[in-house]
């Protein structure tokens, strides 16, 4: 996701970045800063892990439990996984990020150029006839419902959303 809006920082070692604390994240010992929603753009591994303040998006995704060592990561495909690329704020961050930057790319293009450069980046492929069709209604729908038109960020925010939350993005075959 990050690297698709172009926010990966993919710079080796550093200091970690402090996790984002959510209004749900309370008790005793809540760390006194709460870091990006986005994490700096730095991978997972570079932000901070406090065992009673576990960041909610990776503990959909299967994080090890801090307490105890673990020898091999559980591997699962439950409801929550999808609710989170649904619901987190990073995601939805990220799409927009995503959306602006496709904007900024494609000024003046068609909006079947547009799904097709999503296609492209998002899933290594352009879209067949009836994904660039749905995607056109989709945008098209959107814009109406934003009483918006089809250069409106927030129109293909909403699409990238969309498609991050497809199975394709999430699996490689």
């Amino acid at each position: 996701i990050m690297a698709v809006s172009g926010r990966l920082d993919d710079e080796l070692y550093g200091l970690s970045v402090p996790i984002h604390l959510t209004s749900f994240l309370e008790g005793r010992g809540r760390p006194g800063e709460s870091g990006p929603v986005d994490g700096h753009g730095r991978r997972s591994l570079y932000l901070s892990v406090r065992r009673n303040f576990a960041e909610p998006f990776f503990q959909a995704f299967d994080f090890p439990n801090p307490h105890s060592t673990i020898g091999r990561r559980n591997v699962s495909n439950v409801p929550a996984q999808a609710l989170a690329l649904m619901n987190n704020p990073m995601v939805i961050e990220q799409s927009r990020i995503t959306a602006e930057r496709l904007l900024a790319a494609t000024a003046g293009e068609s909006t079947g150029r547009r799904i097709e450069r999503l296609f492209l980046t998002l899933f290594s492929r352009p879209p067949s006839e009836t994904e660039g069709e749905i995607g056109r209604e989709f945008i098209a729908e959107q814009s109406a419902t934003l009483q918006s038109n089809t250069d409106d960020p927030r129109v293909w925010a909403d699409y990238v959303h969309v498609l991050l939350n497809a199975k394709e993005f999430a699996f490689v075959r």
